[in-house]
């Protein structure tokens, strides 16, 4: 049984799209809720570089690094410390997030290796919703 149903979200795109709000604290305490597309095509979260430094983020705070987009090669400035994240429904749960930040980035990507490490995810397209299923592990 899925710990949380959720209906697909228009955020201004044009279609509705599986999104998800978190609830996140970055590394000094600021907070605040990111709406983001739940991608299982993301490796980990990423998130557009204007958050960083609204989460605290400070330059000596990330690490460049080469990725790949669906644009080709980018850089992406890695978070060397974490944020903490939780699903307004769910605030019992709090997880680990260790953010990219990208330029260009234009929403949110909840990947594989914070928010589904949490979660198993059930994407129900023909629906327009998803599941939420707290991992066993």
């Amino acid at each position: 049984m899925p710990d949380l149903l959720v209906a697909y979200r228009d955020l201004g795109l044009g279609e509705l799209r599986p999104i998800l709000i978190l609830h996140v604290t970055g590394p000094t305490g600021a907070q605040g809720d990111i709406a983001g597309l739940v991608d299982s095509g993301a490796d980990g979260t990423v998130l557009p570089a204007g958050y960083a430094p609204l989460m605290g983020y400070t330059p000596a705070d990330v690490s460049p690094q080469q990725g790949a987009g669906v644009g080709g090669s980018v850089t992406m400035h890695q978070a060397t410390r974490s944020s903490k994240a939780f699903i307004a429904e769910l605030p019992e749960l709090v997880f680990e997030l260790n953010p990219c930040f990208v330029q260009g980035c234009q929403i949110a990507l909840w990947g594989r290796k914070d928010l589904m490490r949490q979660f198993d995810v059930n994407i129900m397209e023909r629906r327009k919703q998803f599941s939420l299923t707290r991992s066993l592990e």
